[in-house]
């Protein structure tokens, strides 16, 4: 377990006995990279304060960002042959109101997705209608980050991530997450991130960006690009900020 430098401030009296229980579990998870909280929230694409909070017990996490911040604390201690005190299933069981949500169904994320084979004709035919597609000079109704894929030019996993996400096989989701993240072509990744959230899959687009700005300099940079061709810019503006914080 790593060394911290100083001792974890006092859980609030105040905080619910389940809340403690959780934060306190998620402490010792963070106990065990040298990674400072800074610099895994960057990697995680939260905010430094957001993290303080689950860390802390002011605040719990989503189950997919408990998720990602797992998946980053792991990387660490797999790298330097280092076990973690608890499952991410036993994380996910101590934290509050995930009882209840594992007990009921699961409706499937509402998200049209083809069917057609992907053959390597219908895969040329899909890049040139991306290349050639109309830049939308409207504003959208999110900030101005394109929640709708352009017809033709939708990532061509996403269909395997539903169906993965939807049968709970979240560790395979979300190494297929991190694998597109980090070897796909610049072009591709807004066009990832844009059908992830246009299938009602906020934070695997986020997970994606974060994964992205640990690649090099140059591959970032081409991203951050193409996120602004594609009038992404909150986006571009989040791989950003991660990239920086990934390097601090």
């Amino acid at each position: 377990m790593a060394k911290r430098t100083q001792g974890w401030k006092a859980i609030p009296p105040e905080c619910p006995d389940e809340t403690r229980t959780f934060a306190s579990a998620l402490r010792r998870i963070k106990d065990c990279t040298e990674t400072t909280q800074e610099q895994l929230a960057g990697r995680c694409g939260l905010g430094t304060s957001t993290l303080n909070g689950y860390l802390n017990g002011r605040c719990l996490p989503k189950a997919e960002t408990l998720r990602r911040i797992y998946a980053e604390v792991q990387e660490d201690t797999d790298a330097v042959g280092r076990s973690l005190p608890h499952s991410l299933d036993r994380l996910l069981t101590l934290l509050p109101g995930q009882s209840a949500k594992r007990d009921t169904t699961v409706p499937k994320p509402a998200v049209k997705v083809s069917h057609r084979r992907h053959t390597a004709a219908f895969a040329r035919r899909r890049q040139l209608r991306a290349h050639k597609r109309v830049q939308v000079p409207v504003p959208l109704p999110e900030g101005d980050r394109h929640l709708h894929a352009n017809e033709g030019a939708g990532w061509t996993e996403l269909e395997y991530l539903v169906s993965r996400l939807t049968r709970r096989q979240t560790q395979d989701a979300f190494f297929m997450i991190w694998r597109s993240a980090m070897t796909l072509p610049a072009h591709e990744i807004p066009r990832m991130v844009a059908s992830c959230r246009s299938a009602g899959l906020p934070e695997a687009a986020d997970t994606v960006i974060a994964n992205a700005a640990r690649r090099d300099v140059d591959a970032v940079l081409r991203i951050v690009a193409s996120f602004h061709e594609s009038r992404q810019y909150e986006d571009a503006t989040l791989l950003l900020n991660s990239a920086i914080s990934a390097a601090s």
